[in-house]
């Protein structure tokens, strides 16, 4: 999706992007208002939304990584390096290096140290309050904790896909197979199969449907 020779801020992509999110966020807050009393609402739309905003945020930082005026800085160059190693092995397919991905621990503190994020303070709307916030202080001294490490730990979690996707019965067999020691008359993917085809793989006819989409894992 990004280009390391598109400047994806000057473009608008970035705000684009931005703006599509604080408009998801504006349309949740019309349901469930930003006040304290609400503080514990759990939602799938606010999942996705915390998904959503964590991710953008971390690509931002990276994309700033990318910005060529800031070469001069040594730790922004050595991050670069690595991070244009990591994308040029993903776009050939190949297995990138550990040690080429970047993470938040790195980006975060760097531009910390050139403009001070965690002093800067935005000021909600919120009904008749104007409630300000320092959205990078939580996460000043520790870069995966606060809403980081909410965001980081929802992330993952999510990740455990097949589990929730045999619960909601939605994994099904396009045919049977002999990978898992099924046969005709008991060909129903049970939860105890899910760690070997997580871990190794199968040549079964796996798929995943919804009203909208249809997907093969083995395409």
């Amino acid at each position: 999706m990004f280009k390391g020779s598109v400047d994806n801020f000057e473009n608008g992509y970035f705000w684009e992007l931005y703006v599509d999110l604080e408009l998801q966020l504006r349309n949740f807050l019309e349901y469930v208002p930003y006040i304290s009393q609400n503080e514990n609402v759990c939602s799938f739309r606010l999942l996705n939304l915390i998904l959503g905003i964590g991710g953008h945020v971390d690509s931002a930082l990276k994309e700033m990584i990318r910005f060529p005026q800031l070469s001069p800085d040594p730790r922004i160059s050595f991050i670069r390096t690595r991070l244009q190693n990591w994308e040029a092995a993903w776009a050939k397919g190949i297995k990138s290096s550990h040690e080429d991905r970047v993470y938040i621990t790195e980006t975060y503190p760097v531009f910390e140290d050139k403009y001070q994020l965690s002093s800067k303070e935005v000021i909600y709307k919120v009904l008749s309050d104007r409630k300000r916030n320092k959205p990078f202080d939580a996460v000043k001294n520790a870069p995966t904790q606060g809403w980081w490490g909410i965001y980081n730990g929802l992330k993952h979690d999510v990740a455990v896909t097949l589990e929730r996707f045999w619960e909601y019965h939605v994994l099904q067999l396009d045919n049977v197979g002999t990978g898992l020691g099924m046969s005709a008359k008991n060909s129903r993917i049970n939860k105890s199969h899910l760690k070997d085809i997580a871990e190794k793989g199968t040549t079964l006819g796996l798929f995943v449907e919804t009203p909208l989409f249809k997907y093969e894992y083995n395409q």
